[in-house]
């Protein structure tokens, strides 16, 4: 007939009660405690069976602690990627960012070069048709009138035409300067 034996409470205030911080120090804590209450009962554990129980909880913790410190390395590793790849795409932003500013300034300085262009070619067409308008005035007669009238069409032409061709180069200029420095990002990106 076997005994009932009434096992010893655990202290309530006991510090492995108290005590839960982590997971290798909790599983430390049970282990103890299980020990602690089965070493209570006399002559139920074997000092074999003891030993196999305290060194399975060892192992038990070893492992828990290993787990934790593999988390740990895996996640600092994970942190220094994440802050390289910000760093990567931080630099990228900046640059890209320069290289807008560089073609909105080089933008900004062609269209006040046409514009310079194009008022001198107002002010030169306003002078022309002044001194057509002179010339008229002083001519004698009609075929005069039309020769001085047919003499300032030609010259318009002329001028108009290579004004035309100056802003035009002067345009195809101003663009080739602005997309330089986003050609030159775009090539040094991808030979990164």
């Amino acid at each position: 007939m076997a005994i009932a034996r009434k096992q010893k409470p655990s202290p309530a205030g006991s510090k492995l009660a108290k005590k839960t911080t982590s997971a290798p120090e909790k599983a430390t804590a049970s282990a103890a405690e299980a020990v602690a209450a089965v070493r209570d009962v006399p002559g139920v554990i074997s000092p074999a069976l003891d030993t196999l129980i305290h060194e399975t909880a060892q192992k038990a913790v070893s492992e828990a602690r290993d787990a934790q410190e593999t988390l740990r390395c895996a996640t600092e590793e994970a942190l220094v990627q994440t802050r390289a790849a910000y760093d990567k795409i931080k630099h990228a932003a900046e640059g890209v960012s320069d290289t807008i500013e560089t073609s909105y300034v080089t933008v900004t300085r062609g269209i006040g070069q046409l514009n310079q262009k194009a008022l001198e070619s107002l002010k030169a067409q306003a002078d022309a048709n002044l001194e057509l308008f002179k010339a008229l005035a002083a001519a004698r007669s009609l075929p005069e009138a039309l020769t001085l009238q047919t003499d300032y069409a030609r010259k318009q032409f002329e001028s108009l035409s290579s004004q035309l061709k100056e802003m035009t180069e002067l345009a195809q200029k101003v663009a080739a300067e602005a997309a330089e420095p986003i050609k030159a990002s775009f090539e040094k990106n991808l030979a990164a």
